[in-house]
Parts: structure tokens; sequence; C-alpha cells
């Protein structure tokens, strides 16, 4: 083998070994790997976060003949971050709102301070892992939609909604009754819908596009 050759085989043989883009993928796997949810990782990827608390209040109004039973409460706040170097007056999270659902439906809502993001600034909705949020996902579905219309009184840029892995089929499937919809794009029509909602998994793995669309 000549000079040349050899050269080649080493460099072929060093690409391989520090390039390989498997090796790449196998090390992001481990042990150290950072959380895209933690609070850190958030405050540098958005200028504000909504975060979203899921309980069931098996025992409220729990009595015969009850029509509001069971409920399920969602306790919303929010944070603003330092991204790009912003000044704030506060970054502590602020507790923005409660609001209870009984199958779905709407029936009670408790205001605690007004929304505090800002025009143009781009955000996103956290429903983050309880214990029993598989039996809210209905009321994850119905949250989102009202919080997705309260950023955009502020035109704030929502960029993503995220939900935990267990509940993201359900909460996809229970968009549906507000209109949301996954929709493929034809190379020869557009897309007429007004709302857009990027739903996402915690862990990642799961995303849709739903995309809203009047009856």
């Amino acid at each position: 083998m000549n000079n040349a050759a050899r050269v080649i085989t080493l460099f072929v043989f060093l690409f391989f070994v520090f390039f390989n883009p498997c090796s790449a993928l196998a090390d992001s796997s481990g042990p150290g790997d950072v959380d895209d949810f933690s609070d850190e990782i958030m405050n540098q990827r958005f200028d504000w976060v909504i975060t979203a608390d899921t309980t069931s209040m098996k025992n409220f109004l729990k009595y015969q003949g009850s029509e509001l039973h069971p409920l399920s409460k969602v306790k919303v706040t929010y944070r603003l971050t330092s991204r790009f170097g912003r000044q704030r007056a506060s970054f502590d999270p602020v507790w923005y709102e409660d609001l209870w659902y009984h199958e779905c439906k709407p029936v009670g809502c408790r205001k605690a301070h007004t929304l505090g993001v800002e025009s143009g600034q781009q955000g996103v909705i956290h429903f983050r892992q309880t214990k029993d949020i598989a039996e809210n996902h209905c009321a994850v579905a119905n949250a989102t939609v009202r919080l997705l219309l309260d950023t955009g009184l502020k035109s704030a840029m929502l960029s993503s909604v995220i939900v935990p892995v267990e509940i993201f089929d359900l909460v996809k499937g229970d968009l549906g009754q507000f209109n949301f919809f996954p929709y493929q794009i034809q190379p020869d029509t557009g897309i007429s819908a007004t709302m857009h909602i990027d739903l996402q998994s915690e862990p990642r793995g799961r995303e849709a596009s739903l995309y809203y669309f009047t009856n």
C-alpha cells in the first residue's frame, strides 16, 4: 500500500470514529442528556412559559344526584423569562387562573391575575405530568383552546403545547371537538385555517400539527 492509500485509509477510519452520526445518536441517549422540559432549558428557548397542573377532585360535590361530579381542576401559572437578556420586573411564577371542568365542559373559572405576556413574544404551554392526568385529558384539551385564545388576544406567539406522552393521542382526539384537526397540505391546495396548535409530547417523540377549521 502506497503512502497516498495509507493517508486515505487513515482519514476514513478517523471519520467513522469521530464523526459517525450513529455514534453521536448513541451518545445523546446516555444518562447525561439535557432535560428539554426543565425550567432552565425552557427559559432559554421561550420568552414566556405557561404551566398547567391538573387534579381530579374526586370527593368534591360527590353526592347522590350531583350533576357536577366528577370535577377536574386545572391550575394555570405563567412566568416571564430572561431570554435574549430581557429585563423583567420579576421572573417568579404568577398564578393566572384556576379552571374547573366536568366531562369536558367548563363549569368554573377563578382568575387571579391578568396574563402578563407581551405582544410578539414567543412562548409555550406546558401541561405537566400529574398522577391522575390520564383521567383529565379532556380538560387538558379544553384548557389548551382557552389558553390559545388568551395568548392570541395578547398578540403573543404560541410555539407549542406540551402534554405527557400517555395522553398525547387522547388530547389530539379531544381537540377535534373544537374543530382542530390534522391536515395534509396537498400540492394543488393551500390551507385556510386561522389557528394552529403544534402538539408535542413529553418526553419527545410525538408531534402533531392541528388546524382549526369551521364547520
